[in-house]
């Protein structure tokens, strides 16, 4: 006999839930001071777990139109959309939670080991800066001395651009204008400097400006920019835009003026070279020339690599944390509905349903959720690399089949292991 009028002495999950989610947030609140930062990612969470869990729930639905043979699988997923309530919240923290992950393995190492391979074979790795006029040649007959070869020698002013088109760029809060720029001349055009448009060389009053800064500040060919130096004000106007590789490591500046425009401005000069062959040239170096400063490019890239290292594994920590929450959900939710679950057992056993089927069901439902959670955070780990190595790191797309295989399969195994752990597959 079914008994409708027992109630279960729980808390239904619609109520659990928020009042947890409210509170978390109330304590992260208090002890960050309520920053902005904390909201933006708080918000961006949210509208990420609640597209997880309809991408999941839109596969679900789809699979209920295919024609399934298997009578455990309809069953499941039948049951599953019936609770829509348990079914998306379960989705949206679990295939959150794994694409999170996964975003962390995969950015710990492979971009980054990625594009130090995307970098030329013989590419500089050390830059000298601060050099004064008359070191010029004796840096380079030094460099020469020891079989190595720098490459060209800039000369850097520093200035703020102050004005564009007469206009005052106060209040823009472009990082270029927050700070002095490193300006040079040149006849020659870098070749890792692309014309994009315009003509070169820059003519006396003329300049050639970085396409991106350009973009960003709205200039267009024949814009007059302004800037201030340690001495002066002074003016050009724009005549050609390039695409400068950022990622070459070799001397890039925003703007380029032509020989001449800056003499009366202080300058010191900069340049670059290769050196594989151990620190005692480079003791020499400093000591010959204790003004000039040794910037270690590969010195710089290992810190990066440790303090990325460190970040991901704090992340990862903090990533195992929400799996785990995502674990104590699903079994809360399985021992919340176990009162309902066993009055359709009973009901399936009236009906002529065997142990072997209902086991099935169970099995089915549960590495259902799974699959669907892996494959939906297969999808969102792969747009967020596609969109981290296309527009942040300048990449090619390539897809991650890893994370196709690994993820689905994961959770697979994880979901109805979890739930048999709690005694409700058996």
């Amino acid at each position: 006999m079914l008994r409708q009028d027992v109630v279960a002495n729980v808390w239904p999950l619609k109520i659990w839930i928020p009042a947890v989610s409210v509170v978390v947030v109330g304590l992260l609140a208090w002890l960050l001071g309520g920053s902005p930062l904390l909201w933006s990612v708080l918000a961006g969470a949210v509208v990420l777990a609640l597209l997880c869990g309809l991408v999941g729930w839109g596969l679900l639905w789809l699979l209920k139109r295919l024609t399934l043979k298997a009578l455990p699988l309809r069953l499941a997923v039948n049951r599953l959309l019936r609770q829509p309530w348990s079914t998306l919240s379960q989705l949206a923290a679990f295939s959150l939670s794994f694409m999170l992950l996964a975003l962390l393995l995969v950015l710990r190492g492979d971009l980054l080991d990625r594009w130090q391979q995307q970098l030329p074979p013989q590419s500089p790795n050390y830059f000298l800066i601060n050099i004064a006029p008359e070191q010029i040649v004796p840096v380079k007959t030094f460099l020469a001395e020891h079989q190595t070869r720098a490459a060209e020698f800039y000369p850097i002013v520093r200035a703020r651009l102050t004005q564009i088109n007469g206009q005052s760029t106060d209040g823009n809060k472009d990082e270029a204008l927050n700070r002095e720029l490193n300006l040079t001349w040149s006849e020659q055009r870098p070749d890792h400097n692309p014309l994009v448009a315009g003509s070169w060389p820059p003519k006396p009053g003329e300049v050639s400006i970085e396409e991106g800064l350009a973009q960003r500040l709205g200039i267009k060919i024949g814009d007059t920019v302004t800037f201030t130096g340690d001495t002066q004000e002074f003016s050009a106007k724009v005549s050609s835009v390039r695409k400068v590789d950022w990622e070459s490591l070799r001397p890039n500046f925003f703007f380029i003026f032509p020989a001449g425009a800056l003499d009366g401005q202080p300058q010191s000069w900069l340049t670059s070279f290769r050196w594989d062959n151990g620190p005692a040239m480079l003791t020499q170096l400093n000591r010959e020339f204790p003004t000039v400063s040794l910037l270690d490019i590969g010195a710089i890239l290992r810190q990066v690599g440790q303090v990325l290292s460190q970040v991901s594994r704090a992340l990862e920590v903090m990533v195992g944390l929400v799996t785990a929450c995502g674990v104590l959900l699903l079994l809360a939710q399985v021992q919340v509905g176990m009162r309902q679950r066993h009055q359709e057992l009973v009901v399936w056993r009236t009906l002529g349903a065997g142990k072997s089927l209902l086991r099935a069901t169970l099995w089915a439902e549960f590495a259902l959720l799974g699959l669907v959670s892996g494959l939906v955070a297969a999808i969102g780990a792969e747009v967020a690399l596609a969109m981290l190595q296309t527009k942040v790191f300048d990449f090619p797309w390539a897809p991650d089949w890893r994370l196709w295989v690994l993820l689905p399969l994961t959770e697979r195994c994880c979901y109805p292991c979890a739930a048999a752990g709690w005694g409700c597959v058996c």
